[in-house]
């Protein structure tokens, strides 16, 4: 049995009160798992403009504006 049918089992099991409060929390959850991934994934973006600074892939605004033709 997989996890998701045992969490569908649990819940036809529980009374109403405790479901109130079990879809709260798993809301929570749900909510900081994608905060957490959202953190990761800037902390990767980080790291990638650190080296693109440090190995000197960047430019300036000025050169992105002439580029870009603004």
């Amino acid at each position: 049995m997989t996890i998701k049918e045992q969490f569908l089992q649990t819940i036809e099991q529980a009374p109403e009160p405790i479901l109130k409060e079990a879809l709260n929390y798993l809301h929570y959850l749900i909510d900081k798992y994608k905060d957490e991934q959202e953190e990761q994934q800037d902390l990767e973006d980080l790291k990638l403009a650190r080296e693109d600074l440090q190995n000197n892939r960047t430019i300036s605004l000025e050169q992105l504006r002439q580029e870009l033709g603004l």
